[in-house]
């Protein structure tokens, strides 16, 4: 009988879902019939997309976990095939001032699209700018929406249906038929079409097209925001592991969890709580199992501050014998290869200045990196001195990164057991764990009532 594996990790707190930006009403309708996510629609061009973003307290999801954009693009590359759809791995800008931007959001995108400042409709267009950038799309919008996602600390993508090909011209006259809000001039529509009534065949053609365009794209777009926040991360966009004995947890135990997760970009994170601590030897105080729900109550009230998935993880808790982090990471690597080199794990400083004597702690650096967080008496500029030389002694030139710029752990679960047992209600416990203490009678609560 095949050896059982590892229980699935308990979602404590469930990703914020990812927000689509549309610039045309058509678009979002589009998706609409195929998408279940939040959509905006922003009105056509890099000043509507900034505009979007600067009304962020208007969005539907204020900390969406990645942002795309959806909508049609031209082609200008003859080997793309209006009606298809493309995600975009990178976008440049037409004048070609600053260096490409590249998103990592949809595994394998490979199309590369330029932002316009107007639309290209003719042939000889489309083929100067081909040559020119060597893209495979333009549009009116990627770089600003590129630009602003960065600046806000998001993660993005880009997902483009092509509405016309390299050698196919576009309507003069297609420019003037949308608004500042994206919606379709009717009027303008109509008359362009009374005088030219040869454009009504063009109209229906594009129509043809751009409906089977975005029917794919909306597919695609959907099925991303379907993924498992785990599935999401990568080097840039770690998980976050976040182990040690919470005994109990406190309130900075669950607000640096939430500090390292915005800083680090991570779209999902794990806490580990540790069946021994081989650094200390004894076993915690509290069982395995009153921790877990002490953790299930200190970090599952976590709100939406924290656009990534908080999990809660026995596999320490199960796994016997002390609770090494390379034995965790590399569990993790064998459930989900992909993980190998994207994953930090959370600790403190005083912790990592003795790394050397942990188990096995070369291999652990080679599969994860530390995310470090300043415990008293330390200070920012001693951690910072520690890593510079701990890196140069032993080959690791991004040492002094490991290090996040957070305000200091300034709580301390030794003192909190000590206070409890002493009669008190220490300062730094939640109301939810403080129920699981009391009812559990942990840490000697109640003994001296």
């Amino acid at each position: 009988m095949p050896e059982r594996g590892p229980e699935p990790d308990e979602i404590l707190k469930a990703a914020e879902p990812p927000l689509v930006f549309c610039p045309l009403g058509f678009e979002r309708r589009a998706f609409m019939r195929f998408g279940k996510l939040p959509v905006v629609t922003t009105g056509p061009g890099a000043g509507a997309i900034r505009r979007a973003f600067a009304a962020r307290a208007e969005w539907p999801v204020r900390h969406p976990r990645f942002v795309v954009l959806l909508g049609l693009a031209g082609a200008i590359d003859p080997a793309i095939v209006a009606g298809s759809d493309h995600a975009c791995a990178e976008v440049v800008d037409e004048a070609r001032g600053a260096p490409p931007l590249r998103s990592t959001l949809v595994r394998g995108a490979s199309a590369r699209v330029v932002e316009a400042a107007t639309i290209t409709a003719t042939v000889e267009d489309k083929t100067r700018l081909f040559g020119m950038v060597q893209a495979q799309l333009v549009d009116l919008e990627s770089r600003a929406f590129a630009e602003c996602a960065e600046a806000a600390g998001l993660r993005w993508g880009v997902v483009r249906g092509v509405s016309d090909g390299a050698n196919d011209a576009l309507p003069a006259e297609l420019a003037s038929f949308v608004d500042a809000r994206g919606e379709t001039r009717i009027g303008r529509v109509l008359a362009a079409i009374a005088r030219r009534p040869a454009l009504l065949t063009e109209l229906l053609a594009i129509g043809r097209v751009s409906r089977s365009a975005m029917r794919s794209a909306s597919f695609t777009v959907d099925a991303l925001g379907a993924r498992p926040a785990i599935d999401l991360c990568d080097a840039a966009h770690p998980l976050l592991i976040y182990g040690g004995s919470f005994d109990p947890p406190h309130e900075r135990h669950a607000t640096m969890l939430a500090d390292a997760m915005r800083a680090l970009a991570a779209p999902c994170a794990i806490v580990m709580p540790a069946r021994v601590n081989p650094l200390k030897g004894d076993a915690p105080p509290a069982d395995g199992e009153a921790r877990l729900a002490l953790c299930r109550a200190a970090f599952g009230a976590l709100g939406d501050g924290v656009a990534g998935e908080v999990r809660l993880s026995r596999l320490e808790i199960d796994r016997e014998g002390p609770s090494y982090t390379i034995d965790t990471v590399t569990a993790l690597c064998a459930r989900a290869p992909a993980l190998r080199g994207a994953i930090r794990f959370l600790v403190g400083s005083d912790a990592i200045r003795g790394i050397e004597r942990w188990h096995r702690w070369r291999e652990l650096l080679g599969l994860a990196r530390p995310a470090i967080v300043v415990r008293p008496p330390d200070t920012h500029a001693a951690v910072a001195g520690f890593l510079d030389g701990f890196g140069g002694a032993h080959g690791f030139a991004d040492a002094p990164s490991w290090l996040l710029d957070l305000a200091p752990v300034d709580l301390a679960s030794t003192d909190l057991r000590a206070r409890i047992a002493a009669g008190e209600r220490p300062r730094g416990i939640s109301d939810a764990v403080w129920r699981e203490i009391a009812a559990r009678s942990l840490y000697g609560y109640g003994a001296s009532r």
